[in-house]
């Protein structure tokens, strides 16, 4: 009996507590939306088995519901405004946690540690059942859930109120059979005829209530769109459409659009006409639209699949990637005869597409299937050819490709590599390791180049263990970056930035040629990158440390966590370059 009450709570409950973190990391991100979570879950199990009150079965039900009423409005509304008006991703999570999720999980709890048809437990038993429930629960939600992509296409609204209507059904089957007090004393002699005529009002009520419910919970849904979107949403009150949105393996992944009001029409001092490919919380590229195209020498912009025009990049760190085509300190360089690249992390294609435009052979392996059609439906990305796309984790792709090569399988070797894996903060810290660069560098041509993106603070202990970790793995490094403004070493310290390291295998030191009107593809932007390249280098000797222990192995890893504490600050740096309203359509 104890393990079937236990089992009732833990599964369902690690389901509310997998869909709520989903239903919040498009608002948070996922750094400042689990920093506290955990704690949140464990503090509200911990109050329901040490509070001396005892909720009778029937009530808990009925609170279990109306908790559940109120969570998809709720966890939307509340991470709504406390994003707008706290601006703290780390209390504002913390308040919709407490206020959402705590309730929740506190009456499940309760359920499953106290019986009010048996005398109260011992204490330390209320706490051994206390720390089971906490391990399942999170357990389950980090493991067995993400795993079912079925519930990729249901949203967080439905389940809820599903769960809340099942509440509610069962409340009412939990109303007592008779309402005076000998019958619910003694509920064994009970007549037959009195039970069968209250089981029947029970029926009744069940049918009554499922025909309301019916009606009336899809008016509790929150305002989150439909997940795969079935056609183009435009937002009543705001120049934004979301052209895409489907929930996916790395997660939420959006197309939208900031559309021009009529009175801007022309007006390229304002910001509007921008495509953006959005993974939850973060910004994986976009490019300008409508009036801000804009080309040099004539050129034709590139069109997505309906034949849209497109423009440039409005993030010139994926044009700076492209800046390895200029180098000139090797063999394929001097010759300019650049022959294949291979792409790890494909984002919104912006640097994949200027490779094919140049007629270089583009292998990509990209985890997200959903970043893939997104790239090539709406971001221009050519057709790489067939046996050119892996939608997978890079770190087996490539210990397998290292595998063929090794047994002879003939298969070409890259002339450029460029690593962009960073997302949200974020960043999958096994595809940083000196065992994945050794990997790829079997992979790569003999004066091969890794292009490595990273996004966060320079002189961040992450910044220095990607960098000395390169630095061991490869004899040449130089890294630029793609501010606008000079980026003086002072700031190393404060600016989040986006950092673009070249390494190659070659011993000579890696020099760039100038650019020409070639390199350009028609873009300002490109020409206004490469032109300063030079003014754009960082002084990577600020960066190294002798220590072992800023490299990367698997053993000695903590990226992860160490760019998890950096959400934070993306969140900020994110709710700084798009308004609010655009973080909340979706």
């Amino acid at each position: 009996m104890l393990l079937l009450r236990v089992a009732t709570v833990v599964l369902p409950l690690s389901l509310i507590v997998f869909l709520y973190e989903r239903a919040l990391v498009p608002l948070y991100g996922t750094g400042p939306t689990t920093l506290l979570l955990n704690k949140v879950i464990l503090c509200a199990i911990l109050v329901s088995a040490l509070q001396p009150c005892r909720i009778s079965t029937s009530n808990t039900w009925l609170f279990t519901a109306v908790a559940l009423t109120l969570a998809p409005n709720a966890t939307y509304w509340t991470a709504v405004w406390t994003s707008r008006f706290l601006k703290d991703p780390v209390l504002g999570p913390a308040m919709t946690h407490a206020l959402v999720l705590g309730p929740l999980v506190f009456v499940l709890a309760t359920f499953s540690i106290h019986n009010d048809r048996i005398p109260p437990a011992p204490i330390t038993l209320r706490l051994i059942k206390c720390a089971s429930i906490y391990v399942s629960v999170i357990g389950l939600a980090q493991r067995l859930w993400p795993r079912l992509s079925a519930l990729n296409i249901i949203s967080e609204s439905q389940i809820f109120l599903a769960f809340a209507g099942t509440s509610y059904a069962v409340w009412i089957m939990k109303l007592p059979l008779a309402l005076n007090k000998d019958t619910v004393k003694s509920r064994r002699h009970i007549p037959r005829h009195k039970a069968s005529s209250a089981l029947q009002v029970k029926y009744i009520l069940l049918i009554v209530f499922g025909a309301v419910w019916w009606s009336i919970s899809p008016l509790l849904a929150n305002p989150v769109l439909p997940h795969p979107l079935p056609q183009p949403f435009t937002h009543p009150t705001y120049p934004l459409q979301i052209l895409s949105a489907v929930q996916s393996v790395t997660g939420l992944i959006t197309v939208a659009e900031w559309l021009p009001l009529p009175s801007q029409i022309g007006n390229d001092q304002e910001m509007h006409s921008v495509r953006y490919l959005r993974a939850s919380h973060s910004l994986l590229g976009g490019v300008w639209t409508r009036s801000k195209v804009q080309t040099l020498d004539g050129v034709l912009p590139v069109s997505d699949s309906s034949g849209t025009p497109l423009g440039d990049s409005i993030y010139s760190t994926f044009v700076l990637q492209e800046a390895v085509r200029l180098v000139n300190s090797t063999e394929v360089g001097k010759s300019g005869k650049w022959s294949n690249v291979l792409i790890i992390g494909l984002g919104a294609g912006i640097s994949a597409t200027s490779f094919i435009r140049h007629d270089i052979s583009a292998t990509i392996v990209e985890i997200d299937p959903a970043v893939y059609v997104a790239a090539r439906t709406y971001f221009s990305l050519p057709d790489p050819g067939p046996g050119n796309v892996f939608l997978e984790d890079a770190r087996s792709w490539v210990n397998r490709r290292r595998a063929d090569i090794s047994t002879g399988v003939d298969v070409p070797l890259f002339d450029i590599v460029v690593h962009d894996c960073f997302s949200g903060g974020g960043v999958p810290e096994h595809l940083f390791t000196t065992v994945f660069w050794e990997d790829l560098k079997a992979t790569m041509q003999t004066e091969g180049i890794v292009v490595v993106n990273f996004a966060g603070i320079i002189h961040s202990k992450s910044s220095k263990l990607i960098t000395n970790t390169l630095e061991r793995s490869f004899p040449q490094c130089r890294a630029f970056h793609d501010m606008s403004e000079d980026l003086p070493e002072e700031k190393y310290d404060t600016e989040f930035v986006n950092l673009v390291l070249f390494c190659t295998l070659s011993s000579s030191p890696l020099t760039f040629r100038q650019p020409k009107s070639s390199d350009y593809l028609g873009s300002y932007l490109r020409k206004y990158v490469f032109e300063s390249l030079v003014e754009r280098e960082v002084n990577l000797a600020s960066i190294r440390e002798p220590n072992e222990k800023y490299i990367l192995t698997d053993k000695n890893n903590s990226l992860g966590k160490l760019q998890e504490q950096q959400g934070a600050h993306h969140w900020e740096v994110m709710r700084q370059v798009l308004p609010d309203v655009h973080w909340e359509t979706y």
